[in-house]
């Protein structure tokens, strides 16, 4: 459901349940649906502490000095397999694969599919654009964003629109916010017209708003329709803070603006700001029906930042940390404490998620919230980074999906096994994350395999509820 206001604005609202029996298409053609949210990290995980301590009910007890610590006020709705390894296999163990291991971290994990000997891009669809197509009832795509420095090639991508397709991700939050509200379709003399005004997008449908309001909409509706408006004015203020959004400094200066230099968006020094940024518009498309499918990046394989905020100051990137080693080819070096810092990087982007389902969560829908109808999955390039290795890969997923997915388990699907024998295939989470939003087969059928001809198919059962 959107408001359309001035020069053509769309403004995306949440599910109001005051307007669901008056106008009925609302919940089906909106935030009504299930949602797949896919949070990707590169480089791998200190393994040693990344898993809580014990297999069964998250409590806050297992979750004390695990990289997932941050999350423990969610551990009654957090699902996390332990087993799963990444199919087509990696470090030369599926013969005739293209491509490094990075390439296959990047390439494999959303597809399921080979790389092209040539391009060591994916030859096949992403889950999550295989999942937009079906849920995103306008047609859109899956919403494709990324936070720092990423490679231009396939290191830098992971989301596929069908084989060799990459879809290149959008790093700059101002630019991926204009795109939803529609911004990005006016004129530049719009545009300089509402910046110098320094205009919200919020005044540009304020009559719209008002309209609504005068509705008769029940108090819970009101509640959040104001909560929405002013997460929007939120996010506007914090990105004119950040130098990205560009605004007047003066009316004598009406016609001047400072531009947003592309290039800043991706400096480690913005890679904190420019990520909470980037989750916020995320959170706000999800839950405002703009789509149903989205993917957010950090960084690339083979890269990433180097740390310095929040109590880390590293010397090194996140590649020659996860590789312990002063050089990213491994001949420089070992790295003091590198196992250390790898654990504080994780402890940081549990922080991140955690700020995800934070603002998924604000946002109430029926008798539960946008989170609850969510299927939010946390997934990793790679486990252990240091030699590269595709078993045991880190996974968690957040939200129920309407109550498909088990919650507040860990569940060690490798107990008592060689997780050598890999008996667990990633794929088939994929398989249980599309079925789990509600994706089918062309018959309508229940999915049943995704990924290269082949694999292993089906779902696994030890996830379901």
């Amino acid at each position: 459901m959107f408001l359309r206001g001035a020069g053509g604005v769309a403004v995306g609202l949440p599910l109001l349940e005051s307007l669901v029996g008056r106008r009925g298409t609302a919940r089906a053609a909106g935030p009504g649906s299930k949602r797949l949210v896919v949070f990707f990290t590169c480089n791998g995980v200190n393994l040693e502490s990344f898993f809580p301590q014990t297999p069964g009910p998250l409590t806050m007890e297992s979750l004390m000095g695990s990289a997932l610590e941050p999350l423990a006020g969610y551990r009654d709705r957090l699902l996390v397999p332990r087993g799963l390894h990444m199919v087509p296999k990696g470090w030369g163990h599926d013969p005739g694969t293209a491509g490094n291991d990075h390439a296959m971290g990047m390439g494999h994990k959303l597809t399921a599919q080979p790389l092209d000997p040539d391009t060591l891009y994916a030859t096949g669809i992403s889950v999550d654009q295989f999942a937009a197509a079906q849920l995103n009832h306008d047609g859109r795509p899956s919403l494709t964003l990324s936070v720092g420095w990423r490679h231009p090639d396939h290191l830098g991508h992971i989301s596929y629109a069908g084989s060799g397709m990459p879809v290149s991700p959008e790093g700059n939050p101002w630019l991926t916010y204009q795109d939803l509200m529609g911004l990005g379709e006016l004129s530049d003399v719009e545009k300089l017209r509402i910046a110098t005004r320094r205009q919200s997008v919020l005044d540009l449908v304020e009559d719209e708003f008002k309209a609504l309001k005068a509705r008769g909409l029940g108090h819970e509706d009101a509640m959040k329709l104001e909560m929405h408006a002013d997460s929007i004015r939120d996010l506007e203020v914090e990105m004119a803070g950040n130098g990205l959004v560009a605004c007047a400094l003066d009316p004598a200066r009406a016609a001047e603006l400072e531009a947003v230099d592309p290039e800043s968006v991706e400096l480690d020094a913005q890679f904190k700001a420019i990520g909470r940024m980037q989750l916020d518009v995320l959170a706000m498309a999800i839950a405002c029906g703009a789509t149903h499918v989205a993917t957010i990046q950090w960084a690339s394989g083979s890269g990433g930042p180097i740390y310095q905020w929040d109590g880390m100051d590293h010397e090194y990137n996140h590649h020659k940390l996860s590789h312990g080693n002063t050089k990213d080819d491994d001949s420089g070096e070992e790295v003091v404490g590198y196992r250390e810092m790898l654990s504080q990087i994780d402890h940081w982007h549990a922080g991140q998620f955690k700020h995800l389902l934070d603002r998924l969560s604000a946002y109430e829908e029926g008798d539960g919230t946008v989170l609850d109808r969510s299927a939010v999955v946390w997934m990793h390039e790679l486990s252990d980074g240091k030699v590269h290795s595709y078993i045991d890969l880190p996974t968690v997923i957040a939200g129920s999906a309407g109550g498909y997915l088990k919650q507040g388990q860990f569940i060690d699907l490798v107990a008592g096994q060689d997780p050598w024998d890999l008996r667990y295939p990633h794929n088939r989470l994929l398989v249980t994350l599309l079925n789990a939003v509600g994706c089918c087969g062309e018959d309508g059928s229940p999915i049943t395999a995704f990924g290269r001809k082949g694999l292993e198919e089906g779902e696994y059962g030890e996830l379901l509820a």
